[in-house]
């Protein structure tokens, strides 16, 4: 009597994966909903007509990179920029904020040729108490317990800033240079000017309210500005509207964003002050905003970033924004834990390894998505890397309307 083949592991594994590729595919064919492309390859096709949507968040998981809850892939060789320095697509980390401009290929898949990724501050350590740190007169809010934390360290500090102006830290690299360099809103105090607590000299004053980007070199707590630009998404070129992941307030007809944007949102969304949300928005006139919807976020599906210590804060759903969590449920409810539990089924599994938080792009496959992000619809699960599963990809009803 013969013995039956053994199949092994490695076998077993591909074939899972094979077959929620297949799965994958054919809810693409039914129904056009954005699925990501697994490792870093871009498929043939070519942007629709529809043109490109400008990405602005961190970055959640690789296989292709996430960002705001949308697949996003790119090839091996994509030209990338960190703070402005050339770099390869190796140097990404989980936690880095990054701007892309996404383009709908043939196949509903989103891809883009540049990838930037800049800081919020870049400097020295001036002061580390408990989960709080100070870097260039920016309050800083950072789970990380890292041995060189300490004041004197010269870091990288990725992350979102607050209404309020504090960094909500996604990453924080430790750098071996001397760069010195901030950004966010420009402010003026009787004749003074600084962003955060670094007071400049040499700034552009007229530039007040704006979003700039500073770099120089500090002396006793004040910047002598060297170089300086405005951040007025002009470095999206192609894109007709934007996703940005954003803590946001509304003031009048107005949405307040942390980093120091303003859009016009004429709706009834009223959220609590620091609220964290992915804005939805078209650009109009001299790059002025316009919001079309939002989605708040808690955690999306494969997110390894931790926001403010404390439960996230979703606000209220107004006619014509997004729905609830992350999740698939019904908006307002809560999605399901890893695994498929209440809130969607779990995505097919991933053959590869997983990337660790701050780690650079495992060289593994991943599951293939199965609901959309904030413009596909809420629905199905994300495959997670190494094999899990998390249960509802979409947000709850919320997307592009």
């Amino acid at each position: 009597m013969s013995t039956p083949p053994t199949i092994s592991r490695r076998v077993l594994l591909a074939a899972f994966w094979l077959a929620g590729t297949t799965l994958a595919g054919a809810q693409v064919r039914r129904g056009g909903s954005d699925q990501g492309i697994g490792g870093t390859g871009i498929s043939g096709g070519s942007d629709q007509g529809l043109g490109g949507t400008g990405i602005v968040g961190v970055i959640q998981r690789f296989g292709s990179i996430f960002v705001n809850g949308e697949r996003v892939a790119y090839a091996a060789d994509v030209p990338v920029q960190i703070d402005g320095e050339a770099a390869s697509a190796k140097a990404l980390k989980i936690g880095q904020l990054a701007r892309v401009v996404a383009l709908r290929q043939a196949d509903g898949t989103l891809a883009t040729k540049r990838i930037d990724v800049t800081s919020e501050v870049t400097g020295p350590i001036e002061q580390a108490k408990g989960s709080e740190l100070t870097v260039l007169g920016q309050k800083v809010n950072w789970t990380g317990r890292e041995s060189w934390l300490k004041p004197g360290a010269h870091v990288s500090v990725f992350g979102l800033r607050r209404t309020d102006g504090v960094i909500v830290a996604s990453l924080v690299q430790q750098r071996h240079d001397t760069v010195a360099r901030v950004s966010g809103p420009l402010e003026r105090d009787g004749h003074a000017l600084h962003v955060g607590g670094l007071r400049l000299t040499g700034a552009d004053a007229s530039r007040v309210g704006q979003r700039v980007q500073v770099e120089g070199s500090v002396s006793q707590g004040v910047m002598q500005v060297v170089r300086s630009k405005v951040d007025d998404f002009s470095d999206l070129k192609g894109a007709s509207r934007l996703s940005i992941e954003a803590y946001v307030r509304k003031v009048g007809s107005n949405l307040q964003l942390g980093s120091g944007f303003v859009a016009r949102d004429t709706s009834r969304f009223a959220p609590a002050a620091d609220t964290r949300v992915v804005v939805n928005a078209r650009l109009d006139g001299a790059n002025g905003l316009q919001v079309e919807s939002m989605q708040s976020v808690g955690k999306f599906p494969g997110s390894s970033v931790q926001g403010p210590s404390g439960p996230a804060r979703q606000p209220g759903v107004s006619p014509g924004h997004g729905g609830g969590a992350p999740g698939g449920g019904a908006p307002g409810g809560r999605g399901g834990a890893p695994g498929g539990a209440p809130g969607g089924a779990p995505g097919p599994g991933g053959s590869g390894p997983g990337g660790d938080p701050g780690g650079s792009p495992p060289p593994g496959g991943f599951g293939s998505p199965s609901g959309g992000g904030p413009f596909g619809p809420g629905g199905g699960g994300f495959g997670g890397p190494g094999g899990g599963g998390f249960g509802g990809g979409g947000m709850g009803g919320g997307g592009r309307r």
